[in-house]
């Protein structure tokens, strides 16, 4: 039977806004040998997919630096020290796309990479959002906003147009929870 591994001790080695690097030292239960493992601590993460009422979908179109491109995404970020998932995710919507909802809907929760990483990302639905303000985006930010009928989503998956891992999980949650009774 596998067992969890006992942690001897920790250290960052490396500490930011956006995440911690640490090192652990950790006995295997199996071969009761120590080993070294790096974890990511970094705080949990929200998606939320936005519907209008025409069932538009507001993605977002920003440069992202891990692989240099453009990348086809829903609104999202970090959920703030102190701030529950589904407000950063009501935060974000409003900071990035300038829209805004009454029917926020938690749809699932995924460990990003377990292995290596110790944080949780949130998704959710947004439904009948509509344009309330202009975006308020901060000096890192430089989204453009493209809206899409939710029909069209499946194929920019296919295509590749859609290809951010945590994006393609919150759709799934989406086409889990319209297969419910709702």
């Amino acid at each position: 039977m596998v067992k969890n591994w006992d942690k001897v001790s920790s250290k960052f080695l490396i500490e930011n806004k956006i995440f911690k690097l640490r090192e652990d030292k950790v006995i295997s239960p199996k071969k009761e040998s120590e080993h070294s493992v790096w974890v990511m601590d970094s705080p949990d993460w929200i998606n939320i997919i936005p519907i209008t009422e025409n069932n538009e979908v507001i993605l977002v179109n920003q440069h992202r630096f891990g692989t240099g491109q453009l990348t086809l995404e829903i609104p999202g970020g970090m959920v703030d020290e102190g701030e529950e998932p589904m407000a950063a995710a009501i935060r974000e919507l409003s900071e990035e796309t300038g829209y805004t909802s009454s029917e926020i809907i938690e749809i699932g929760m995924v460990e990003p990479n377990p292995a290596i990483m110790s944080n949780y990302t949130y998704s959710y639905l947004a439904l009948n959002v509509k344009q309330t303000d202009e975006q308020k985006l901060d000096g890192m930010e430089d989204i453009e906003i493209i809206k899409k009928h939710i029909d069209e989503i499946p194929s920019l998956i296919e295509k590749g147009a859609i290809k951010h891992a945590l994006v393609i999980c919150a759709f799934y949650f989406y086409n889990q929870y319209l297969s419910k009774d709702h």
